[in-house]
């Protein structure tokens, strides 16, 4: 044991020696980062793409910092005005590719469409959630052999006559959610949440769409264990799927920096591998209850139904089927957050709903229980619109080049983060006249152009396989709201500004928009007319 200072001269030199290995204790982090920083800046320096133009950001973080607090999506969409419909923008340390109009997203995901099939793997998502395993949806796996026979085998299952089939599902759904309506409006006398509304009827589609099952009877979705697991995983994945907020995605020097809070209790470490643990439980448990209701002779048509009898399923593995039924029901959350925008503009624009509604009265199906199948012009055309002007995947999820690309003499390499900027593209004047303006009208007749696309969807290769019955279920929901209720602002929303598809967003940074306000009012049209309409059809 070190002897302490006995005389003034030692203590003296004891407290030069103590200052000095201070100074040297903090000399060492503060070059240690310093170094760190100046090295990392070649690194990100060096990952840039030749003749692509773009901002340079900052060190450590790239444009991060300048996107905070903007809707990311419009915030590209300006950008592009200075550098061009296709430029990069350095998140972090990762150089991604920004694509803003509609001839640029056809340019590199039409005709380079193999080139640009991939998807990114993220630390936080597939490292940290599913911790490098197999189970991962459709919609997030990289373009491989695996990935190319489960999008096959999806494809068959929601082809145009897979997708005839599940008409009396839509049907059903549409129908359970007008009951909800008229049960909670009492008569449009009272203001409605339409949050938890949306949710059961997203919920209960998706669920009865991929495996067949669906919530019975739950008057509140939070008290019912399983289903409130379901809401809260799907939820928390949909977090760590953003990619603008899990800045671990792109910062490394985060990862350690997380790690050790994890050791030291500052956060849960094990909670991003939990949710994904807990998700596959539960899709192991749908999928099991739906074999033996195939084996019983008592399984609903559904798509998952349908991916296991088909022959071509028999060289899939456990966790490859497990796969198909996550991204089905990945589709949820924006369902419901489509259906919430829809609802909010038809009670501030009662002219589109006046339209909306002669057209169904003149096509004499008022009454009708089954409207899935039916074509009504005006109310497709909405629904279109509803899915433009809003469009919730406002980033469509992000790509990865498979092979180069090329785009006016810049070559970007394999392995690249693409994003197609949806938002911009629903906004190209070259193909949307008046592009800020909701005009169901631009999908009928002769406004029709060759360019037109749902970029609500994607575009290209990895375009979403389940556009079409997705697109089906919310015709057949806004169809059944708009021939029963009137729908009315409520007290709280009665400010436009509540359906505008920036200010009325509930998060700006999110790429997948939703809105922020809640309430409408359900005036009933003819309340008996609906209750012969819902006795007429299974509930």
């Amino acid at each position: 044991m070190a002897a302490l200072p006995t005389s003034i001269n030692e203590l003296a030199t004891f407290d030069i020696t103590f200052a000095f290995l201070i100074e040297l204790f903090l000399f060492i982090p503060t070059a240690s980062l310093i170094l760190y920083i100046a090295l990392n800046e070649i690194v990100r320096l060096r990952a840039r793409i030749p003749g692509l133009p773009g901002p340079w950001g900052y060190p450590l973080v790239g444009s991060l910092p300048s996107l905070r607090g903007t809707a990311t999506s419009d915030e590209y969409r300006k950008w592009a005005k200075r550098y061009g419909d296709v430029f990069q923008v350095q998140l972090g340390n990762v150089p991604a590719v920004i694509v803003n109009s509609t001839a640029a997203a056809r340019a590199l995901f039409i005709t380079q469409r193999e080139a640009t099939n991939s998807r990114p793997v993220f630390y936080v998502l597939h490292k940290k959630v599913q911790q490098g395993g197999p189970v991962t949806s459709i919609g997030t796996s990289p373009w491989d052999e695996s990935c190319k026979r489960r999008r096959k085998v999806s494809a068959t299952a929601l082809n145009k006559t897979s997708t005839e089939s599940y008409y009396p599902i839509l049907d059903l759904e549409s129908r359970a959610f007008i009951l909800d309506v008229l049960s909670s409006c009492k008569g449009g006398e009272i203001s409605v949440d339409i949050l938890d509304l949306t949710r059961k009827f997203a919920l209960n589609l998706s669920l009865t769409l991929a495996y067949g099952t669906r919530v019975e009877d739950v008057k509140d979705l939070h008290r019912d264990l399983v289903i409130s697991e379901i809401i809260y995983i799907e939820e928390e994945i949909s977090k760590f799927r953003n990619p603008t907020s899990n800045f671990s995605n792109y910062i490394p020097l985060l990862r350690p920096l997380n790690t050790i809070a994890g050791w030291i209790g500052l956060q849960k470490g094990s909670h991003m591998a939990d949710v994904g643990k807990r998700r596959y439980a539960y899709h192991r448990v749908l999928q099991d209850k739906l074999r033996r209701d195939i084996a019983d002779g008592v399984d609903r048509p559904c798509i998952q139904g349908n991916v296991l009898k088909d022959p071509e399923s028999k060289g899939l593995t456990e966790g490859e089927l497990l796969s198909i039924g996550l991204s089905m029901l990945a589709g949820a959350d924006t369902t419901k957050r489509s259906l919430m925008w829809g609802i909010l503009f038809l009670a501030h624009r009662q002219d589109i709903q006046e339209k909306a509604y002669r057209a169904i009265r003149d096509a004499n199906l008022l009454e009708s229980p089954h409207v899935a199948s039916s074509r009504v012009e005006y109310v497709e055309a909405f629904t279109k619109e509803v899915g433009r002007f809003y469009v919730v995947q406002r980033l469509a999820l992000p790509k990865a080049t498979y092979s180069q690309v090329h785009w006016k003499g810049a070559t970007i390499p394999p392995n690249t983060l693409l994003f197609l900027n949806s938002w911009a593209c629903t906004r190209d004047p070259s193909v949307f006249s008046d592009p800020e303006e909701f005009e169901p009208e631009r999908w009928m007749g002769g406004d029709q152009t060759a360019n037109r696309h749902q970029y609500a969807f994607g575009i290209g290769g990895r375009m979403c396989v389940a556009s079409h019955v997705a697109t089906k279920a919310l015709y057949a929901a806004f169809f059944h709201l708009i021939a029963h209720f009137r729908i009315l602002p409520a007290e709280e929303t009665m400010d436009i500004l509540v359906a505008d598809p920036i200010e009325g967003l509930v998060t700006r940074e999110n790429p997948i928009a939703g809105p922020k306000a809640r309430m409408v009012r359900f005036v009933p049209r003819h309340p008996d007319v609906t209750r012969r309409m819902l006795s007429t059809g299974d509930l």
